[in-house]
């Protein structure tokens, strides 16, 4: 029987009935290893077991999954589908395993958060004293990212939901996002020359361009916005002193910068600024900032943490707003 006279579902019964978590960990040390030997030597498997086993696979998925070049074994396009699913149904089983340890030693579940480095400390503050006042408790891990980052974690299934900004990529819809709240960007300053700026109604462009900047990562909203401000006043983006979106960070080498600048949200800014390490300038920039969100993909098994979430921040913001 050739592949072209095999009934419809063929691919659906071979894929229910012999398709096993051990392939996918093969076909990912295939993967990073590029070579059947050494995907052999990881596993501790012989190498014509590898070879078998691979056979076997690709007679699942009724296709070639990989095809050998001068640069050793290359994914076809059914491999990167393949792959890809790979990718994601391990990352689902280390989820489910650790969960079932957290229940087995008292927690009602576990719950990977992500936080980007600029989240106001109410929004923080509401997030933890929401889950840390679960009972029984959660198992929690929290990672501290961009939101390029946070949002490739959430599609990777290495987070379960993040705390970030609102994403414009959502084009495959696969992406629920709930807004919490805005922010608004403001110039702040060494303490050696803030006096100079603050003679000024709002910052020259032209003497900002001649200071020592300190600029956040690339692909983030607030390099995006130094950007814009530039090049709205006509001048060449100025080369960075420092790259760094660490609040102490920024604090710190602040102090030892005379001439040094950066620009940050309000509440951030703050922090830098505390202790009269530096200074805020007080007219927010024009150009609004994408809101902080809270971010998770549609479909998730932890969807209904997530919207319990961003009822208990918004409840927390409402009550703060009121106050």
């Amino acid at each position: 029987m050739t592949d072209a006279s095999l009934p419809r579902d063929e691919l659906a019964i071979r894929l229910e009935n012999r398709l096993k978590m051990r392939h996918y960990a093969l076909l990912l040390a295939i993967d990073r290893h590029r070579s059947v030997s050494r995907a052999a030597d990881e596993l501790r498997l012989s190498q014509p077991t590898v070879t078998r086993a691979l056979a076997d696979i690709e007679d699942i998925f009724m296709a070639p999954l990989f095809v050998r070049t001068r640069r050793g074994l290359e994914p076809t396009p059914a491999g990167e589908v393949v792959l890809a699913r790979a990718r994601f149904a391990v990352a689902d089983n280390s989820a489910l395993r650790r969960e079932l340890e957290g229940l087995r030693a008292g927690h009602q579940g576990r719950l990977r958060l992500g936080v980007i480095p600029y989240a106001p400390d109410l929004i923080l503050d509401a997030a933890w004293q929401h889950l840390l006042g679960k009972r029984p408790r959660l198992s929690l891990q929290a990672h501290e990212n961009t939101t390029l980052h946070l949002i490739a974690a959430l599609r990777s299934r290495t987070l379960d939901c993040a705390i970030c900004r609102f994403s414009q990529d959502s084009s495959a819809d696969d992406l629920e996002q709930e807004l919490l709240c805005q922010q608004t960007a403001h110039i702040v300053v060494s303490r050696d020359n803030a006096h100079s700026l603050k003679r000024l109604a709002s910052p020259d462009i032209g003497q900002l361009a001649q200071m020592d900047w300190i600029f956040p990562p690339t692909n983030t909203p607030i390099r995006h916005m130094i950007d814009a401000m530039f090049a709205a006043g006509g001048q060449r983006v100025p080369v960075p002193v420092l790259e760094a979106y660490a609040t102490r960070t920024i604090a710190t080498a602040m102090m030892r910068l005379p001439r040094g600048v950066t620009l940050l949200p309000l509440h951030t800014a703050e922090l830098v600024a505390a202790d009269g390490r530096a200074v805020v300038m007080p007219e927010p920039l024009p150009w609004r900032m994408p809101p902080i969100s809270l971010a998770w993909l549609r479909g998730s098994p932890k969807s209904h943490m997530a919207v319990e979430l961003v009822a208990a921040i918004r409840e927390r913001l409402r009550t703060h707003e009121a106050a």
